[in-house]
């Protein structure tokens, strides 16, 4: 309550493993998003969304013996609504078939998607998506059979935005 929310890392058998440091600011929280191999060289790092609602800055993490480095953040991008039980806004994966893993996620505004990924110098928006409204629900992705990806996204104007991937 005092000093905000704190990532902790616990094994299968329920034992600490690591931690981060707090927020620093009493009842703010990070949205965990995923846990994949985002480094620049394939590291595995858990990506968050520190103060979705009201900050937006997408941090990424490595673990390094028992705590969680920070090692890259970025601002302007959210990937919840305040009082809103909608907490799917952002997807971690390959959008763009080209090897090499991206966060999607809203901006602030929730008029765009940006494209987050990890390199040597930190976290970059290497492509976006206007949405042409503003999101109003959650992202939802699927592969075909031919491997393309389908990305929807609902806006506020009762429109369902998708795309097709042309991998």
């Amino acid at each position: 309550a005092t000093h905000g929310a704190q990532l902790a890392v616990f094994d299968e058998t329920g034992a600490l493993i690591a931690r981060s440091d707090v927020i620093g600011q009493g009842y703010r929280w990070r949205h965990q998003i995923a846990v994949a191999p985002f480094g620049p060289h394939g590291e595995m790092e858990l990506v968050t969304v520190l103060t979705p609602h009201l900050g937006g800055i997408v941090e990424f993490y490595q673990l390094t013996g028992d705590h969680l480095r920070l090692t890259a953040q970025l601002g302007g991008y959210t990937s919840h609504v305040i009082n809103s039980r909608n907490l799917d806004m952002a997807l971690a994966g390959d959008f763009d078939g080209d090897g090499n893993l991206e966060l999607l996620t809203p901006n602030q505004a929730r008029t765009e998607l940006g494209a987050i990924r990890r390199d040597e110098n930190g976290a970059t928006v290497v492509w976006s998506l206007p949405l042409q409204g503003v999101l109003s629900s959650n992202l939802a992705s699927a592969t075909s059979d031919d491997g393309k990806i389908w990305l929807g996204a609902g806006l506020d104007t009762g429109m369902l935005r998708v795309w097709l991937s042309d991998q």
